[in-house]
């Protein structure tokens, strides 16, 4: 049982991770800006007035940087995930990203995703037996002895 488990955790990892990657890649990919965004969130009646706040005074000034990190961000958080590399912390800004487009009122798939991110980060302990380190660290015991 500890085995299917095991490989349950694993696909939801490398699924959360194609997702983040593909959303990643389509931003950079896709022409994505948040020129138009500003405004909705100040409109949005969702949204609550701190979230608006840091919206306007953190990431409208600077849309042309943050236009870059976001894609590139998903993009490696997805590689990370997928190869298993640093999941734990990749699966925590995973969180971190998905409560953000929620608090931006960006519904979409993101509520399953941030489940899948839940799921990753609780079931780390599982998951580092089929991580890039764990395959490495294997690979050097045997290389050294």
């Amino acid at each position: 049982m500890t085995k299917i488990y095991t490989f349950i955790c694993l696909i939801i990892r490398v699924y959360s991770g194609y997702l983040i990657y593909m959303q990643g890649y389509e931003k950079l990919t896709g022409g994505f800006s948040l020129q138009g965004l500003t405004q909705v969130i100040a409109q949005n009646q969702d949204s609550p007035m701190w979230y608006k706040w840091f919206f306007e005074h953190i990431i409208a000034p600077y849309t042309t940087l943050w236009e870059w990190v976001i894609p590139l961000g998903e993009i490696f958080l997805g590689l990370a995930l997928i190869l298993g590399f640093l999941e734990y912390y990749a699966a925590l800004f995973g969180i971190f990203i998905m409560i953000n487009y929620i608090l931006a009122d960006m519904i979409f798939t993101y509520p399953l995703q941030l489940v899948g991110f839940i799921l990753i980060a609780l079931n780390i302990r599982s998951l580092r037996k089929l991580s890039a380190a764990a395959i490495v660290k294997k690979f050097m015991k045997k290389e050294a002895g």
